[in-house]
């Protein structure tokens, strides 16, 4: 009984009401999320940005995209779409200093889209558009702390934006952010989600592939800041009836001098069913380790990622975060031993400034069907890519293109598996 008059508290918290806005075409830019303000996926609440376009007291922002995917898959399918898209949003002033208001509308429009190729992310599964009001907040700041409700980005290593397509998850969610000194920190109840290629909130466990009753997510994380950007990352992630996941990552940048340097990474995530089990009775885990020596404009890094043989880690609210989450596969099959090598070149100290080329080999062996232990096929994934950001102070400023392409191979598959990227992004000044 005690546990029936939990749910139903969870259950009863009751969403707010916001104005909605026609949307138009547009959508987000290239760039790493930042902790508030305008980032690359929408919205947050934060102080007024540089650059948002200015209505007076309130900020807009507008990041049209161009998106082109095609796959030849390992069975021999094709999955393929070119779209435009973006987000256009607004946000206020801070009323009083203390409350603030935020909305995002997004869209991905088909330029073109086959018949019988969906399954690209861009489009639905049957290439229509999508478009949605991915983000209305209300946003509440007293004693240095942020309190967001409802229509809301979050950015935690297992529940994130994925912002990988034309569109990024977003969350109906209830959370708080704070920071104090290094330590930023934060924390709430998520109980729907938008994914990447649609326009409608479920509830999260179902997101998940749960079968029982509607449950939402409880998590929390925190972030420490240590010298020459190295960190200590803890999360803690509670889907109610589905699973727990604890995370713990840290990065240790080691200077030698102005030009060389060492960093050593290190994750640790094991998981396990919770409650009802509505996705099965499981215990895994997965970890990591990566080291990477930067010499000027170069960077080499090395990987080793490994996974349990309970099951495969899961997950489902966002892009995992594993150091071998590659653009086709992750590496995370249970019981999965996975190794790469990466080589990064900035070309600006060869005369090209904006040009960033980065190429990848990954393998991975020993993958299991946890069900039943039988043997799956090794695997092996090549991935390159090319960014080109136009110079400010050109026409082209405010542009982003982005080139990938990617070949994966599958012992006993009838053929190598291949996925190109092309990608246009705008930062929209006036």
């Amino acid at each position: 009984m005690h546990g029936n008059k939990q749910k139903m508290l969870r259950h009863s918290v009751a969403p707010m009401a916001f104005a909605w806005i026609a949307v138009a075409s547009m959508v987000v830019w290239s760039s790493a999320a930042a902790a508030a303000g305008f980032t690359a996926q929408g919205i947050m609440p934060g102080d007024p940005d540089p650059n948002s376009i200015k209505l007076g007291d309130v900020e807009a922002a507008i990041r049209p995209r161009m998106f082109y995917k095609n796959t030849d898959t390992l069975t021999g399918g094709e999955q393929e779409a070119w779209a435009l898209g973006g987000f256009a949003g607004f946000r206020t002033p801070w009323v009083s200093d203390i409350l603030q208001f935020g909305v995002v509308g997004y869209t991905s429009q088909k330029l073109y889209g086959p018949a019988g190729k969906g399954g690209t992310l861009i489009l639905t599964q049957n290439q229509d558009p999508i478009t949605a009001i991915g983000e209305a907040w209300a946003a509440l700041r007293v004693a240095g702390q942020t309190i967001t409700a409802y229509r809301q980005l979050i950015d935690r290593p297992f529940i994130n934006p994925q912002d990988t397509r034309e569109l990024p998850n977003t969350f109906e969610a209830y959370t708080l952010t704070g920071t104090a000194g290094p330590l930023l920190y934060t924390g709430g109840y998520m109980t729907k989600m938008k994914t990447r290629a649609s326009d409608s909130f479920i509830w999260a466990s179902q997101v998940a592939g749960g079968k029982g009753p509607p449950e939402g997510v409880v998590y929390a994380g925190a972030t420490y800041a240590l010298a020459n950007a190295g960190y200590i990352k803890v999360d803690e992630l509670y889907s109610f009836d589905v699973y727990n996941t604890f995370y713990v990552e840290g990065r240790y940048p080691i200077p030698f001098d102005d030009k060389m340097r060492l960093t050593l990474g290190a994750q640790y995530y094991p998981q396990k069913s919770v409650g009802d089990n509505q996705i099965g009775v499981f215990s895994t885990w997965g970890y990591g380790l990566n080291a990477a020596l930067t010499y000027g404009a170069v960077t080499g890094q090395l990987y080793y990622t490994q996974t349990g043989t309970g099951f495969t880690t899961q997950s489902p609210y966002g892009d995992h975060p594993s150091y071998l989450n590659l653009q086709q596969i992750v590496f995370n099959t249970a019981g999965e031993k996975a190794w790469a090598v990466r080589g990064t070149v900035d070309f600006a100290t060869f005369g090209v400034p904006g040009l960033v080329a980065t190429a990848i080999y990954a393998s991975g062996k020993d993958r299991i069907n946890s069900s039943n232990g039988a043997p799956l096929p090794d695997h092996w994934e090549t991935d390159v890519r090319a960014d080109y950001a136009f110079a400010k102070g050109t026409w082209a400023e405010g542009f982003v293109a982005t080139f990938r392409y990617s070949w994966l191979h599958q012992d006993g598959s009838p053929q190598i598996q291949t996925d190109l990227r092309a990608i246009l992004n705008y930062n929209v000044h006036f």
